[in-house]
């Protein structure tokens, strides 16, 4: 007889700020983040003699590469969108997939529409297909569902560390 996992419970309210600083880390490491960065970092060995553009595209390569780049195309789109970010939201995850309740919004995003799960020392990043991330706080569970969240994404899609 096999055991169905509980759901897993969380809830949290994100502020702007708190969304601006986790920007960078959904940005690092992305495919656009590390080619965009390369090609900056060729161009300043390209323009090596002068050092004013050197000293620019080595600024724009550390921007791309490190991911601060998008903050403050995020935070002209968040000034438009700052009550939906502001929210409070509820989190439950199962073998099916994650189910987020958002203001007035329901939404269920499968494990197999999950491409791949990113955590640092304070969030989650859910990369799921069509270019969609939700960030989930880790403050949102207790440490017991903290733990079995941690779990339950191991058995079920590909993890990373962010």
């Amino acid at each position: 007889m096999q055991t169905e996992t509980p759901h897993i419970a969380g809830k949290y309210q994100t502020s702007t700020r708190e969304y601006l600083g986790n920007v960078p880390a959904l940005n690092r490491g992305t495919r656009f983040s590390v080619v965009f960065g390369g090609l900056a970092v060729l161009l300043a060995i390209l323009s090596l003699p002068y050092l004013v553009p050197v000293a620019l595209e080595l600024a724009l390569a550390v921007a791309l590469l490190s991911g601060y780049a998008s903050v403050p195309f995020a935070w002209l789109t968040l000034r438009s969108r700052r009550q939906m970010v502001e929210q409070p939201v509820e989190v439950f995850a199962d073998d099916a997939g994650l189910h987020f309740t958002h203001g007035v919004v329901d939404l269920d995003i499968p494990w197999a529409e999950i491409d791949r799960l990113r955590e640092n020392r304070s969030s989650f990043f859910v990369m799921a297909s069509q270019a969609r991330v939700y960030i989930i706080p880790k403050r949102a569970f207790d440490p017991n569902e903290l733990e079995a969240f941690r779990q339950l994404v191991a058995s079920s899609t590909k993890r990373g560390r962010g």
